[in-house]
């Protein structure tokens, strides 16, 4: 391999790396086991992970969400079979809350999600 093809064979591979982290995000609910009470995205809501936070896409009125870092982690929770009761303890437990919103916030998340039909349980 010339040292020409070295940063384009980098590149190659970060983007391929890029793709495989966003399409595995996709395939999470269905390699995780459901729990009868686990919350989950709608049948016609899509999640991809972006630079900024997330996006939610929902296919039947092609409206796409922007979710924040803080959005895109609740939703993650949501993918790996949280049920309401645990998904305030997996936050707490992965991420400082100095300002004790976290709870308030992420509960009025949740709520705003089913309120719009995006999450169901």
């Amino acid at each position: 391999m010339s040292p020409q093809e070295l940063p384009r064979r980098a590149a190659i591979r970060r983007e391929m790396e890029e793709i495989s982290e966003r399409e595995s995000s996709d395939a999470a609910p269905c390699l995780n086991a459901r729990k009868e009470d686990a919350m989950k995205l709608a049948p016609f809501v899509k999640f991809r992970e972006e630079k900024f936070g997330a996006v939610l896409f929902e296919t039947r009125s092609e409206k796409v969400y922007t979710l924040s870092p803080t959005g895109a982690a609740v939703v993650r929770e949501v993918l790996a079979g949280a049920n309401g009761a645990d998904l305030l303890s997996r936050l707490k437990a992965k991420y400082e809350d100095a300002s004790g919103r976290m709870e308030s916030e992420a509960k009025a998340f949740v709520k705003d999600l089913k309120d719009k039909g995006l999450l169901t349980e």
